[in-house]
């Protein structure tokens, strides 16, 4: 056979791969079709798919990531700053050791405290300066995710001082509840430490809750934001398992082959799922609720409390109970 006969049998073989493996993608987008008309989790499946991709979620995703980094550096080093100024380079060393900091990173950090003695002030004022500067670009980053998500306009997705509190104090909660995690899990054993596992996802559920309630939103019914919180609790489960019994591991180890930038890669791996969790969530929160409803829909659907909507239009209003109000909520 010669060469031109077997270059042309190569292209027929991967153009009818290629037909082949058309027919199969449409077969299966039809049989999807079909069945979304029948089951409502296909339905709701598909409906999450369109609305990631219509919302850039992948997108917004790695910027929630890259603005959780900006904001957790200036904060370490305010914290660590402030900790040197009231007790001195021996607390930070303890601090490192009950975090699980070691290695190179941890002789970073306490040669860079011993070289800084006299301008702690200084790199704590502009750690804080630095992490509120942070915490705005996130919060606009979250904003638009959630316009986006809720189908709303750009002018509708603006940021509130409200919006940007919310959002930093969650941010710093994630800092405080891992060492926290990490001091009882050096401290008292595998059996405490899951539970504090467990506890820790719980206070990340309810902080995102509180923070998607700042962010604008298609309707004013906090019920509405619980699909996505549950998302938050469940992931984060997961997540800080990573972080806290996964992660310090490699960093300690990427630090030393790589340096500074193999400790950047690892963190910023952890922050993209973080980022990308939240975008899920805020996705949910609004699939979820024009396809199904709201579970304040359903309470004050019981007898006994279906008469107070009826009775007070202040909490038909809070809930949303009216109808579905599509104008931005803050």
């Amino acid at each position: 056979m010669s060469t031109e006969q077997t270059d042309e049998t190569s292209v027929s073989f991967v153009k009818r791969q290629r037909d082949r493996a058309t027919a199969v993608g449409r077969d299966l987008v039809d049989r999807v079709e079909r069945r979304r008309d029948t089951s409502p989790p296909v339905d709701l499946a598909v409906k999450l798919f369109e609305r990631d991709r219509d919302a850039f979620a992948s997108v917004l995703g790695s910027a929630i990531a890259l603005r959780l980094f900006l904001f957790m550096v200036p904060a370490i080093l305010a914290v660590v700053s402030i900790l040197n100024i009231v007790w001195g380079p021996s607390a930070i060393a303890n601090l490192l050791d009950k975090s699980g900091v070691t290695g190179s990173v941890a002789g970073q950090i306490e040669g860079a405290v011993r070289t800084s003695q006299g301008s702690s002030w200084i790199i704590a004022l502009a750690g804080l300066w630095l992490s509120a500067w942070a915490g705005r670009g996130l919060t606009r980053v979250l904003a638009a995710c959630s316009a986006g998500s809720w189908r709303l306009t750009g002018t509708q997705a603006k940021m509130t001082l409200r919006m940007a509190g919310s959002v930093t104090g969650l941010v710093g909660l994630i800092f405080v509840s891992s060492a926290i995690l990490n001091h009882f899990r050096k401290d008292a054993g595998i059996g405490v430490a899951a539970t504090g596992l467990v506890l820790t996802a719980a206070i990340y559920g309810v902080g995102w809750f509180m923070v998607t309630w700042t962010l604008p939103r298609g309707t004013t019914d906090p019920g509405a934001l619980l699909p996505g919180a549950a998302l938050i609790f469940v992931s984060m489960i997961g997540l800080q398992w990573f972080l806290q019994f996964y992660l310090p591991d490699r960093i300690s180890r990427a630090s030393s082959v790589m340096g500074g930038m193999g400790l950047s890669v690892a963190v910023l791996g952890y922050l993209f799922f973080v980022g990308r969790v939240m975008a899920a969530s805020l996705i949910l929160d609004a699939v979820v609720f024009e396809r199904f409803g709201s579970i304040s829909e359903v309470v004050f659907a019981l007898p006994v409390l279906r008469a107070i909507p009826r009775r007070s239009p202040r909490v038909a209003r809070f809930f949303d109970l009216e109808g579905h109000n599509t104008a931005p909520h803050d």
